[in-house]
């Protein structure tokens, strides 16, 4: 009986391709696939080591891809004699059937070994990878992949060999055991594929996140819809500079981030209010700052606000004097959890609807009231 380890790659290959008995099949080839796998590890573990210096993770590594390699290679022979055994006791099945439990069991036995080795690789890939050398990167992923195939081979192994025995409290330990560790696997993979490949973070701007501390502030949160002016005159001595900025369309380098947006947002809708009390240009931004709530509730990234902020990006939708907007908007600010501030939505909602615009804008706006919209505003709350 030859040893696969003595072998070269062609002669092994072509006899896996043979249906000769004893000889190689999947769970040699998963248990070689583990083997290479570990060896990925030592190779870029011994990478890191020489370009960065001594590491003890990465000296506990290269012994653990060691002995995982050696214990693949020896679990490839294992199960190619145990294959065997299953193939003879198979022929005798009807009148030996403990026999060929036994060598059932004994054929699983490899599977269960290689899935636990899966495991051990990919925890220790894991760790290391997030200090590794930029160049063996590849290579680690190369083998994670390669460990987590060989865990989906053996995890259906042990499923198909399973479906031959009828040991009950065996099949149900197994089973078990083979699932728990395949998710393991795959959990530990997707997290190393996630630490390579995951795009860098993306920092806010500075000015856009004054503008956010500022306006978070608890100490602030008061006078957000309340007028008070040395509220205003602090935005005005901060932020003066940067809303003119933002009028004029220059902050388009805010928008890396969806934190970025809401304080352009803020800029524009709510420090507005702020800066011109009693004057049209109040309003005059509410067009672009909507524009930039729309594109921002489409963002992936809006359902990561907390609530509170998320009302702030939904707050141009309220100020829009348009019928279709305020339609629209229901569904987002139901969405947004916040019972108090949807209710305040759809009283906005109701004046949209039944005068087409806000009439306690009209004095400022220069605009004519009707006698209903003068009556109107004789009503406590009829003006924002």
């Amino acid at each position: 009986m030859y040893k696969i380890s003595e072998l070269t790659v062609a002669d092994y290959l072509t006899k896996m391709s043979v249906c000769d008995f004893p000889g190689p099949a999947a769970g040699s080839a998963a248990a070689t696939a583990v083997a290479m796998a570990a060896a990925l590890l030592e190779m870029s573990c011994d990478g890191s080591l020489r370009k960065n210096g001594a590491n003890p993770l990465l000296t506990e590594s290269i012994a653990l891809g060691a002995e995982i390699r050696k214990a693949g290679l020896i679990l490839a022979d294992t199960d190619m004699t145990a294959y065997g055994q299953v193939i003879v006791a198979a022929k005798n099945k009807a009148n030996d059937r403990e026999a060929y439990e036994a060598a059932m069991k004994d054929a699983t036995e490899p599977f269960i070994e290689i899935l636990r080795h899966c495991h051990s690789l990919l925890d220790q890939i894991e760790k290391v990878i997030k200090g590794s050398f930029s160049r063996v990167l590849g290579d680690l992923v190369g083998g994670a992949y390669l460990a987590e195939a060989a865990a989906v081979a053996s995890k259906s192994g042990i499923e198909v060999n399973l479906m031959l025995i009828s040991d009950e409290d065996y099949k149900t330990r197994y089973q078990t055991e083979a699932v728990t560790l395949y998710q393991a696997c795959a959990d530990r993979k997707a997290k190393i594929l996630a630490q390579v490949f995951s795009p860098p973070p993306k920092f806010i701007h500075p000015d856009a996140k004054a503008v956010l501390d500022f306006w978070f502030d608890p100490q602030h949160q008061p006078f957000w819809f309340a007028k008070n002016d040395t509220f205003d005159l602090a935005i005005r001595a901060k932020f003066y500079d940067h809303w003119r900025d933002g009028c004029n369309g220059l902050l388009s380098d805010w928008r890396d981030t969806i934190e970025g947006r809401l304080a352009e947002i803020i800029l524009l809708d709510q420090f507005s209010r702020n800066l011109n009390r009693d004057d049209q240009k109040a309003f005059a931004q509410d067009g672009m700052a909507l524009i930039l709530a729309q594109e921002a509730i489409r963002h992936p990234d809006f359902i990561q606000l907390p609530q509170e902020q998320q009302r702030f990006v939904l707050m141009p939708l309220m100020h829009s004097e348009s019928a279709g907007i305020h339609q629209a908007a229901l569904p987002l600010f139901e969405a947004l959890g916040d019972p108090p501030t949807q209710a305040y939505e759809i009283m906005h909602k109701q004046i949209i609807d039944q005068f087409g615009h806000y009439p306690h804008r009209n004095e400022v706006l220069k605009r004519a009231s009707t006698p209903e919209e003068i009556e109107f505003l004789k009503q406590p709350g009829s003006s924002f």
